[in-house]
């Protein structure tokens, strides 16, 4: 190789490295340069994901109000006892607000076999330190819920109400904050957590009295897609814990969750079925002692929620009817077959009575009516003896709610042999109406407030 041509490639070498440094050199400058500016703009990177919690099958809410005289009998923590005997799944998340009798006694608990988690309230609300919570305030139950939704998220939701129910009055009644949750506010409560998770609620279930009405129904069903919720009188769960004894009400707590654990995969039609199906009837009983009427707690329903406006419907249609005729001619006559025949009295035999529920009844008076069967009250118009006030409309509301209850228990032999499952709201007497009826939606969206209203309940 002649010293020329070494020279060239010598100095060829020398070229690209040169070339080499001033490239990287200007990279090098570039990359300086801009990881300069996202800098100065606060941009940086991650040390690490943030965690995300596990999406899992069901989460159940369990808000549980014993602050009154259910937690004299203990009713919430034998509901808890029940649910820590449910073996633990992957797939399940039970979430729990217990508040007792006592000041400063609320609970947010992590349900767990053998022993729950207890969580601190002020995880949810750093102003709920004082750890005595309104169980009648809907933005206590909302907050709890979006909450949950957010650190224990879930592909299905059950929402469980456990305290006294009233019907269509509400249900949660925090005796020591005198306040209750009414339909308008659960139903605020529902339209709020439905829009933050994207989705109608699953299951809306209810361990209240009286609550398995329509007008309960109406108020969830833009909101939630199953309710299931029992026109009698409940049977709460009592413990005497000192002595180690646990008595299960009307819910088998124990038994409904154990078959969702067992099984988490089901759909919300599926376990509001294992709802109804778990359901244990309690009867016969006198409440208060000596009264004449013996009853029962028998009669649960788990509802469609996708046909109670087709039902309501139909409802409006009646009262129109019935209106027509207790306000026009021989209004007087109308009124008299409405009540003595149609409704009727729950001491007669039961094919000449509307069947009833809410409470022991005599013959003086001593209690009040104010739930009865709408399926019975429909097949009473239907049949001759209701005289002028017979309609056809009657055949549209027993198939309306043939449809809308998917599953109904009555017992066999039991106190309530007419029910179907679904109750409406009709006073005894006149002067037993409550006004505030008409601010329920069922109430609004329909003539039945104006038929009650307008009869002569003697």
């Amino acid at each position: 190789m002649t010293k020329k041509l070494l020279s060239y490639i010598l100095g060829a070498v020398t070229m690209d490295k040169r070339r080499f440094l001033i490239t990287g050199a200007l990279a090098l400058l570039i990359l300086s340069g801009a990881l300069f500016l996202l800098i100065r703009q606060g941009a940086h990177m991650p040390e690490e994901e943030d965690e995300i919690p596990a999406v899992k099958e069901w989460t159940s809410f369990f808000w549980m109000c014993g602050d009154g005289n259910l937690g004299e009998f203990y009713m919430m923590e034998t509901n808890i006892h029940y649910l820590e005997m449910v073996e633990n799944s992957s797939d399940v998340n039970m979430l729990c607000v217990n508040d007792n009798i006592h000041d400063g006694d609320t609970q947010l608990l992590l349900i767990g076999k053998g022993g729950s988690t207890e969580l601190n309230l002020t995880d949810v609300d750093p102003e709920w330190s004082h750890y005595e919570l309104n169980m009648g305030d809907p933005e206590h139950l909302l907050k709890f819920l979006l909450w949950g939704a957010d650190n224990y998220p879930a592909r299905r939701y059950n929402i469980h109400l456990s305290n006294h129910g009233g019907g269509w009055r509400g249900m949660c009644w925090d005796e020591s904050s005198n306040d209750h949750l009414s339909l308008p506010e659960i139903r605020g409560v529902c339209e709020v957590f439905m829009e933050h998770t994207g989705r109608k609620v699953d299951i809306f279930s209810t361990e209240g009295c009286l609550v398995g009405m329509i007008e309960f129904a109406y108020e969830l069903k833009d909101t939630c897609q199953y309710f299931v919720g029992g026109s009698t009188y409940g049977w709460g769960a009592e413990a005497d814990p000192d002595n180690g004894v646990w008595e299960a009400g009307n819910w088998q707590y124990d038994a409904c969750w154990g078959r969702l654990a067992e099984d988490p995969g089901m759909s919300a039609e599926e376990f509001a079925i294992v709802m109804g199906e778990t359901f244990m009837p309690f009867g016969p009983w006198r409440a208060p002692p000596f009264i004449p009427k013996e009853d029962y707690s028998d009669v649960m329903a788990v509802y469609n929620l996708s046909y109670v406006e087709q039902l309501a419907a139909s409802v409006d249609a009646l009262a129109k009817h019935l209106l027509s005729k207790v306000s026009g001619p021989g209004k007087l006559l109308n009124q008299a077959l409405l009540i003595n025949t149609v409704i009727g009295h729950p001491e007669l035999p039961d094919d000449m009575h509307t069947e009833s529920f809410s409470g022991q009844m005599d013959w003086i008076g001593i209690a009040v009516y104010t739930n009865y069967d709408l399926y019975d009250l429909a097949y009473m118009l239907s049949k001759p003896s209701a005289g002028t006030l017979r309609t056809t409309i009657a055949s549209d509301i027993m198939r309306g709610i043939d449809d809308l209850v998917l599953l109904l228990r009555n017992v066999e032999n039991g106190g309530h042999p007419d029910a179907h499952g679904v109750s409406i709201y009709i006073p005894y007497r006149s002067a037993s109406y409550n006004p505030q009826y008409e601010d329920i939606m069922f109430s609004r969206d329909t003539s039945w407030d104006e038929f009650l209203t307008t009869v002569h309940w003697t």
